[in-house]
């Protein structure tokens, strides 16, 4: 989680730099670049939208934490927003906020990103923390690694003794930006979306990163 959080912020960090030197001759800091026409990065980003306003009229529906809750409080709230999350959206499908055009248009984004002559380094990047590459040291030998499974189904909770995946600054100024909400991870050779606090995997897109090496 704390590598999440340095990835958020080092990204956060960039696009925060180009907005304040957008007056300067010449800006230091990668553009966003996403490779998608305008009518499919609308849908994606109304899809990612209603799905943050169900979030909203969920957290309506359960006890908030304050800023002195316990642990034990903060962990009970976590379940019960994953709980109601996992309730609202039953029946929810593969390919709902990924639609057909957003899948197609995200498959060639990284398709261009994984051949070009620095695709190599993203892909073993993309290797750190992936769940089915890499475990957590074992409690009963630190020297060894137990690999925690994760269900890749939509609506599913993401295993939260399971690592997660680095996604290289890099892919994300070429992907649509998400609300804090809502994260990008890769799990196997899929990428997934996933909400940040319930844990659940929202949606995902299959066979997108070209390494057999990694387990599906």
């Amino acid at each position: 989680m704390m590598r999440e959080r340095a990835v958020l912020l080092t990204l956060s960090g960039l696009l925060a730099g180009a907005g304040c030197s957008a007056t300067s001759k010449e800006s230091l800091v990668p553009p966003q670049t996403v490779e998608m026409d305008a009518e499919t990065l609308r849908k994606f980003q109304h899809e990612v939208e209603e799905y943050v306003e169900l979030r909203q009229k969920v957290l309506t529906k359960i006890p908030p934490v304050t800023t002195k809750a316990t642990p034990d409080q903060i962990a009970a709230h976590q379940k019960a927003l994953t709980e109601a999350i996992v309730a609202y959206r039953k029946g929810a499908k593969r390919g709902e906020i990924f639609g057909p055009e957003v899948e197609a248009a995200v498959r060639r984004t990284l398709h261009r990103a994984f051949s070009a002559p620095d695709g190599p380094a993203l892909i073993k990047e993309i290797k750190s923390g992936n769940p089915t590459v890499e475990g957590n040291p074992s409690a009963r030998d630190p020297t060894k690694e137990v690999k925690q499974p994760v269900t890749l189904t939509v609506n599913t909770f993401y295993n939260s003794a399971a690592p997660f995946s680095s996604v290289p600054p890099s892919l994300l100024l070429k992907l649509p930006l998400l609300p804090d909400q809502v994260r990008y991870r890769f799990v196997g050779r899929a990428l997934i979306l996933r909400d940040t606090e319930a844990n659940v995997i929202l949606d995902y897109i299959p066979e997108v990163v070209p390494d057999p090496s990694i387990p599906r």
